[in-house]
């Protein structure tokens, strides 16, 4: 009987050994890839905030410098690493184009909605194509949300 009980024990940790290493090591790589992806978090951040402010308060010059500036870097930011999916990339060309038709610019308001649209694509899976007017007013939707809060 004790010899059995040795060899149940002994399986026992075996297994437990093998399971808790196992999902352990799975749960150290998602936490670090996790802390990969929070070093991009900051200066998203940043820049998605500055442009959004100059957006809303700035003369459509300076606005737009702002959201080109915020383009610019999410798009580094995402070849630099393939990992790194800046979302906040469909609001900025969406906020370009609204720029662009408030400064009469049509040409340029057709191309930043076309990148926007692009970019909601491939974000979103769904069967209808966003309208011009449903981008801007998820934009304002969201601009209103930030704030109150």
């Amino acid at each position: 009987m004790m010899r059995a009980v040795k060899i149940a024990f002994t399986t026992a940790a075996l297994v437990g050994l093998g399971c808790g290493g196992y999902l352990g090591l799975r749960s150290a790589v998602e936490i670090g890839d996790s802390l990969e992806s929070i070093q991009y978090i900051a200066p998203a951040k940043l820049v998605s905030d500055f442009a959004r402010t100059q957006f809303l308060r700035a003369d459509t010059d300076h606005a737009r410098q702002a959201v080109m500036l915020q383009i610019q870097l999410l798009e580094q930011l995402e070849r630099a690493d393939g990992s790194f999916h800046a979302q906040d990339l469909t609001f900025a060309y969406v906020r370009l184009a609204m720029i662009e038709k408030a400064a009469g610019r049509p040409d340029a308001e057709r191309r930043a909605l076309g990148q926007a649209k692009a970019r909601d694509n491939r974000e979103h899976i769904r069967n209808v194509e966003m309208t011009d007017d449903k981008l801007e007013s998820d934009v304002e939707r969201l601009d209103r949300a930030f704030d109150k809060s």
